[in-house]
């Protein structure tokens, strides 16, 4: 009983470092991708890029602005759900198949927004893997 306590309590610990991680990872890629969008890209110089015929030349720098920029609020607020749920596993003992298939799909989602990195994902993933792993029913004594 104690043996198999101690290993459900391990399995625990590291979801919820794990999935932290991920989510600041996440957060920190969506912020930078946002900040490339937003500072970098209206001032980059497009000259050499083929565009359309039916798209004006000058509408390449706002146009991949926009694009880079929703990408990274995406990563931002996909980031942030899994930070948030990795500290309501925390929090709720009880809710950790919830917490754990939010911190899952939120970190796969974070692959449109730069996924923190990729490793930010990818913790993310093993986190809300290991969130919902099934435990020992807990035996009254």
């Amino acid at each position: 009983m104690q043996m198999t306590q101690n290993a459900t309590s391990g399995i625990q610990d590291a979801a919820l470092i794990l999935a932290r991680v991920g989510g600041i990872l996440i957060v920190l890629g969506g912020a930078l991708l946002l900040g490339v969008g937003a500072f970098v890209l209206p001032h980059f110089d497009f000259t050499g890029v083929t565009v359309p015929p039916n798209l004006p030349a000058s509408s390449v720098p706002a146009l991949a602005s926009a694009i880079v920029g929703i990408m990274g609020a995406f990563g931002l607020v996909s980031g942030g759900i899994v930070l948030l749920s990795a500290i309501m596993l925390l929090r709720n003992n009880g809710s950790w198949k919830t917490w754990g298939a939010l911190i899952l799909v939120f970190s796969v989602l974070s692959f449109v927004g730069m996924a923190g990195f990729v490793l930010g994902a990818v913790l993310g993933m093993a986190g809300g893997i290991l969130a919902l792993w099934p435990r020992p029913p807990v035996q009254q004594a």
